[in-house]
């Protein structure tokens, strides 16, 4: 256990009582020598993302990308910013990628983590920018942002619904342990609370809308590309985060340590990932609060499909059986490995039920790989 990141949460739950959920994550995830401090994904870390199961996931996301670039204009370079950029996988593999297909692009990472930002500035600093904030960027012309698996981190606050009403969840301490508080709703929570019966929980989504008010602030002309699990409006699908067939309703609050799936999210603050499905729905109607046009969410296995996935499946697979018919057994055996890792991203048991959530500034189209998604996912 990091035995600062306890300290300080105990000494502040002291100093003020029981602190919100949010501030809880802020200090357990951001904080000094809080989870967040080391980038944890990747298959030697704690939990992986769509970048770290197969290069494919950038290819396609960059095709995407691409035809966004085209409704922008085609600005040399193309703008990309991402934000909760990480260990820098998915930005490494972009920036290859756009190198060998033409496509200029000029591409800033965005993590508030200073372990994070050192990591990136090792990969290239001659074609990486890196910054600690979205609003370090400045404005944002003829551009797009990305956030892969990033509002689901975001500091949320719990509410729960009793006999006598809507309650908050904090954080307080008993015998030397973090443990679970109902308090009132103050004046920031309570108009964002939904209704819930005894017994219901849901998490408010604080740091996503903020984290949407920063992206209508700075983008002045282009797209945006949220990807993440949670629900979409009532009717869709619940979705959920695991690539190992984990199950879970939107709103439930648990933690990921060394890929194993952790309820108790209050003990060894600091050592795990703390997370929640994200509701869609709020941030949609937050984005169209602050100007922005919501082009809708649609699957990942809708979108990946739409953009090419199944005809890189279906080459994959050539080539694996014109290997075993040239004796060269070893390499078609990685070329199916490979494949069925890859099939992670579009299974609807694991990533591929995630959703891509697409904004932009007023006047711009809807591209042709989400319309196609589009009716996918409504099918």
């Amino acid at each position: 256990m990091s035995d600062r990141v306890f300290r300080d949460i105990v000494n502040a739950i002291r100093k003020q009582g029981p602190i919100s959920f949010a501030e809880f994550m802020e200090r357990a995830l951001y904080g000094p020598e809080g989870f967040y401090e080391r980038p944890p994904v990747g298959d030697d870390g704690h939990f992986v993302t769509s970048p770290h199961v197969h290069p494919v996931f950038a290819e396609l996301l960059l095709r995407a990308l691409a035809e966004l670039w085209d409704h922008l204009g085609r600005p040399d370079p193309l703008p990309i910013v991402e934000v909760g950029a990480g260990d820098g996988t998915l930005a490494d593999r972009m920036i290859r990628l756009a190198a060998e297909r033409d496509l200029p692009i000029a591409y800033t990472a965005v993590e508030r983590s200073p372990g994070a930002r050192e990591r990136l500035l090792g990969l290239d600093e001659q074609r990486l920018e890196v910054r600690g904030r979205l609003t370090d960027v400045g404005s944002l012309e003829g551009g797009v942002v990305i956030a892969n698996e990033l509002l689901d981190n975001l500091p949320f606050r719990r509410v729960r619904g009793t006999a006598s009403g809507t309650v908050e969840i904090r954080v307080g301490v008993r015998d030397g342990r973090l443990v679970e508080v109902e308090s009132p709703l103050d004046a920031e929570i309570r108009p964002l609370a939904p209704a819930l019966r005894p017994g219901e929980e849901a998490a408010v989504a604080v740091g996503a809308l903020a984290f949407v008010d920063e992206l209508a602030s700075v983008l002045r002309r282009g797209y945006v590309v949220l990807i993440d699990y949670g629900s979409v409006a009532s009717g869709r699908r619940a979705n959920q985060r695991s690539a190992d067939g984990d199950t879970r309703r939107t709103g439930d609050v648990h933690g990921y340590r060394r890929h194993t799936v952790l309820e108790d999210v209050l003990s060894k603050p600091g050592t795990a990932d703390v997370t929640a499905g994200v509701d869609f729905a709020t941030i949609e109607a937050r984005a169209a609060a602050n100007g922005l046009v919501d082009h809708g969410p649609v699957s990942q296995r809708a979108a990946l499909i739409a953009l090419g996935f199944g005809v890189w499946s279906q080459i994959q697979q050539e080539r694996q059986s014109r290997l075993m018919a040239e004796g060269s057994g070893s390499h078609a055996v990685r070329i199916f490995q490979g494949r069925s890792r890859a099939s992670l991203l579009v299974d609807h048991a694991a990533l591929g039920s995630h959703w891509w959530l697409l904004l932009s500034t007023p006047s711009l189209p809807t591209p042709a790989w989400h319309r196609a998604a589009s009716a996918d996912s409504s099918a």
